[in-house]
């Protein structure tokens, strides 16, 4: 089927599974970024940690995690699997939708 041949919910659920797919490509490229420099730290001896002024977590500063859970239709809510669960997880849970479908 062509483009031209998709209904608008059909187009509407592709560019989600497609904001998704990205969501993912992105995050691994960011993790793969981080190894690579921890790596280039760890060469002259420091941690990542030392050389950007990030402070670890308990230390005072706030330390985000990266998303592993995307909302279905919205790629652009994302949830880390950490705290409170967000309501569109829940909502999608009901719905029959699994975690696993819905991770980045």
């Amino acid at each position: 089927m062509t483009l031209d041949g998709m209904t608008r919910d059909e187009l509407i659920d592709l560019k989600a599974r497609i904001d998704i797919q990205l969501d993912k490509l992105e995050a691994q490229r960011k993790a793969d970024a981080l190894e690579a420099a921890r790596k280039a730290a760890e060469e002259f001896g420091f941690s990542l940690e030392e050389l950007s002024g990030a402070r670890k977590p308990g230390k005072g500063k706030l330390v985000k995690g990266m998303p592993k859970y995307a909302h279905p239709e919205d790629a652009t809510k994302t949830w880390t699997g950490k705290g409170r669960k967000p309501k569109w997880f829940d909502d999608a849970l009901a719905a029959g939708i699994t975690p696993e479908q819905m991770e980045i």
